[in-house]
């Protein structure tokens, strides 16, 4: 009797605290239920491996939480917290391109001192389009680190189903042109409260912004948790990932499907951050493991939305007093507890131990899986091809990790399909796993 009338009360206190008006959050779209597809199984061409265990960690405890990393040439680029792009040269060299934001006290700093997120080339020059969850979407020139705000978060952007101001852009691609493809994983909280803002029903959007006109449109609304932006090498359409929903979504750009949406691929065993495309397919990086035996929060939620409410409120009120004795005072320990409180990162801990890095064919196929169990090499946010090598980012680890890549999924990725319909290697053989320096 004790333990029921316990669960009753407990469930009436949810309930009011759900159910009161006016108090925070303020979403863009009201709390209602939605569904996200069941993860697969991991058979197959999903089937488990260690292909990524053992990463060579390069520049460790220098390159902290590089979330996204390019390669050009002989030098590589990245982003990573403390608000920095850098440039590694291929004598071994780190040259800081440009800096956003204060100079930063610590990780909890990062709305003031910046945490860069997606990069890419730009064609218009010798610049890099960087993304920067907390100041907005930037022109950077490589060679000065001279900046160029594209992308304002106090612009209002019309369309869709709300027109509203940016809340957590995310990542981006350039097309010919020089327009830029971009993602926004929430409208209503800031990138530290990423966790309340995968809790609300989904408001992220893929956008186009034209180079020309200086003008964004929205091509697809309430995405749960845009991330990942990639164009097919014709440009006739371009994805984007889903974190919550497990998915790659698709937008046509040409052809008689132009201006329509669908779902390029469904049911991911976890949820995808960054793609990253070439000739031949897709390196879609899995941030969060899902299976069977690790749901996501997220999804077992989607359902229940007097629950999802609940912890929402919750965490929102729980930071309110930190955040005013911050604004007060100015005071470091007010303004780190608040950061903890919702974020991400500060959750890590509960997260699988499996990464995995899958690559994909242009027609939505999974052609290999790669996956860890170390522990190590896990949280991958974004995955690009060096030579015969993978380069793996994270907003957690503090390096970029160095995996070789097997004979079996170089000729893969090489002719961009997989007759056998998995990856079947010799975890065990002295040729798994080679590193080199760069």
């Amino acid at each position: 009797m004790g333990f029921k009338s316990t669960a009753v009360k407990l469930s009436i206190f949810v309930a009011i605290v759900a159910t009161l008006p006016g108090l925070p959050p303020f979403p863009t779209f009201p709390f209602k239920e939605f569904n996200v597809s069941q993860p697969p199984r991991l058979e197959g061409v999903l089937a488990p491996n260690q292909l990524l265990n053992d990463p060579e960690l390069w520049f460790e405890n220098i390159l902290i939480a590089p979330e996204s990393i390019l390669v050009r040439g002989n030098s590589t680029y990245a982003s990573i917290a403390g608000g920095k792009i850098v440039e590694i040269t291929g004598d071994q060299q780190i040259r800081i391109i440009t800096k956003f934001g204060v100079e930063c006290q610590g990780f909890y700093h990062e709305r003031e001192c910046g945490h860069p997120l997606g990069i890419a080339f730009d064609t218009q020059g010798n610049n890099l389009i960087v993304v920067e969850p907390y100041f907005g979407i930037f022109q950077v020139h490589i060679k000065t680190g001279q900046k160029k705000l594209l992308v304002s978060l106090d612009q209002v952007i019309e369309g869709g189903k709300v027109s509203r101001k940016p809340g957590i852009p995310m990542n981006l691609e350039v097309a010919k042109n020089g327009d830029i493809y971009w993602s926004e994983m929430s409208s209503d909280f800031r990138f530290e409260d990423g966790l309340q803002a995968m809790l609300l029903n989904p408001s992220g959007r893929l956008v186009h912004y034209s180079r020309a006109s200086g003008v964004n449109t929205v091509l697809i609304d309430e995405v749960f948790g845009a991330s990942g932006v990639a164009l097919s090498k014709d440009e006739s359409f371009v994805l984007v990932a889903e974190l919550g929903g497990q998915l790659i979504r698709r937008y046509y750009l040409k052809g008689p499907k132009a201006g329509t949406h669908d779902i390029f691929i469904d049911g991911l065993p976890g949820q995808i951050d960054n793609l990253v495309e070439d000739d031949t397919g897709i390196w879609a990086a899995v941030l969060i493991a899902v299976d069977s035996d690790n749901p996501s929060l997220s999804a077992k939620l989607a359902s229940y939305p007097n629950v999802r409410k609940f912890l929402v409120r919750l965490m929102t009120i729980a930071e309110l007093p930190f955040e005013y004795l911050y604004k007060k005072t100015g005071h470091h320990l007010a303004l780190r507890v608040s950061h903890v409180i919702g974020n991400f990162i500060s959750m890590s801990a509960l997260f699988p131990k499996r990464g995995t890095v899958l690559r994909l064919d242009w027609e939505g196929n999974i052609l290999a899986a790669l996956h860890s169990d170390d522990g190590y090499t896990n949280f991958v946010a974004h995955a690009v091809q060096s030579g015969d090598y993978l380069l793996l980012g994270s907003p957690v680890h503090k390096a970029i990790r160095k995996v070789k890549l097997p004979e079996e999924v170089l000729r893969i990725v090489s002719h961009g399909r997989n007759t056998a319909n998995t990856v079947n290697v010799d975890v065990n053989s002295d040729s798994k796993l080679k590193h080199v320096d760069l």
